[in-house]
């Protein structure tokens, strides 16, 4: 039996922190750039017209 409830208790390690740039909790530790805006991996930030879905 694994998976369970003695499972829930191993999570301990963050795989992301907050971004210096845009604020978000997206900066991931290994990978060393923000998923969110980009950060780390390109000067520009990162934005793309079907993030925002307007009615």
């Amino acid at each position: 039996m694994v998976k369970g409830t003695p499972s829930q208790g191993k999570r301990q390690k963050r795989s992301h922190i907050m971004c210096r740039r845009c604020g978000r909790v997206s900066y991931g530790i290994h990978a060393k750039y923000c998923v969110a805006c980009g950060f780390g991996r390109s000067r520009r930030m990162r934005s793309y017209n079907w993030v925002d879905k307007k009615p």
